[in-house]
């Protein structure tokens, strides 16, 4: 990412986050496993060692057992398969497998709440979602950024455990309020708070001392597409994370909605309705070949896929 970038990107996330040390002063933010915070410390430094991190990664068995398997997954269409970490990083590099690696660190890290109103299994159900469908996004429009915009996507919304499980009393009738209605969270979080899960997400990550690229990515991933022309971002992973954003959730499914969000990505990535279809299909194998490696169920995926479907269908019928 390019100095200028990133400058960017951190402007509008000190104009943007207010205050959280203040404001979530007495909070307890949960330490990250001592995995993860290995792995995140590797990451970090100036000049990642190839060794080191190899080990870092292979010191769990069962992040590094996934890290080969979704190298080995349709996501990645390899002519033949990757049998260690160490093959993985030699043949895509390190680039590629560091957030890869992240990600599946930080599905143990996050908090389960055991509010009523947070189901771990369907939480991650639509990270993975919306993750997977900002890579494919990625893909088009910034090739060789796939897995920042996987990984930015997949933790984008680690503020809403954290917070439920931390912060209860305040923030429990905000996802009430939001399971009840159409508008979207982030839209009552500001009304609300005068802030969204983005920008706490953000401030959670910083603590956490994750890689201030991802840290910024998480903390813009609310904002309107619109809004990512004025901040100079658009040839940026930050417009494929924005858009995947906004597919709704599927614990509650709006077809009008996914149908917006067809049509604003075709507008956005140049794609006809038939190119609109193969990503969506591509999508649904991928999804349903990992979310295996996170011991998780289908949930109302289907649903959401059906609705994304018959938004493309309707895309074509009117081309």
């Amino acid at each position: 990412m390019g100095r200028g970038l990133l400058a960017r990107i951190r402007r509008h996330a000190s104009m943007a986050s207010g205050n959280f040390a203040a404001m979530f002063e007495g909070v307890e933010i949960p330490p990250l496993p001592a995995a993860a915070a290995r792995l995140i410390e590797e990451i970090n430094q100036p000049d990642p060692e190839l060794d080191r991190l190899v080990k870092v990664i292979s010191a769990s068995p069962e992040t590094s057992a996934k890290v080969i398997q979704t190298i080995n997954s349709s996501l990645f269409a390899l002519r033949s398969p990757v049998l260690t970490v160490r093959h993985a990083v030699s043949l895509l590099g390190l680039r590629h497998i560091r957030p890869i690696a992240l990600s599946y660190a930080m599905v143990d890290a996050i908090p389960r709440p055991k509010d009523n109103l947070f189901d771990h299994g369907l939480f991650w159900i639509d990270c993975l979602l919306r993750a997977i469908l900002a890579r494919s996004f990625a893909h088009r429009h910034c090739q060789g950024d796939e897995e920042e915009a996987f990984t930015a996507m997949l933790i984008a919304d680690v503020a809403l455990p954290v917070l439920l499980d931390a912060w209860g009393e305040y923030y429990t009738p905000v996802i009430e309020q939001w399971r009840s209605g159409t508008e979207r969270l982030s839209a009552i979080e500001r009304r609300i708070f005068s802030w969204d899960h983005a920008q706490a997400g953000s401030w959670i990550l910083q603590s956490w001392n994750f890689p201030e690229e991802l840290v910024c990515f998480v903390g813009l991933h609310n904002v309107e597409p619109e809004q990512l022309a004025e901040l100079e971002l658009t040839e940026s992973i930050a417009l494929p994370i924005v858009v995947a954003a906004q597919l709704p959730s599927g614990l509650r499914p709006d077809p009008n909605k996914t149908h917006a969000l067809v049509h604003s990505a075709m507008e956005i990535f140049s794609m006809t309705a038939a190119e609109m279809k193969n990503l969506i299909a591509e999508v649904q194998i991928g999804f349903d070949e990992i979310r295996e490696l996170f011991d998780l169920g289908a949930g109302n995926a289907p649903q959401v896929f059906e609705h994304l479907t018959q938004a493309a269908a309707q895309e074509d019928a009117e081309e």
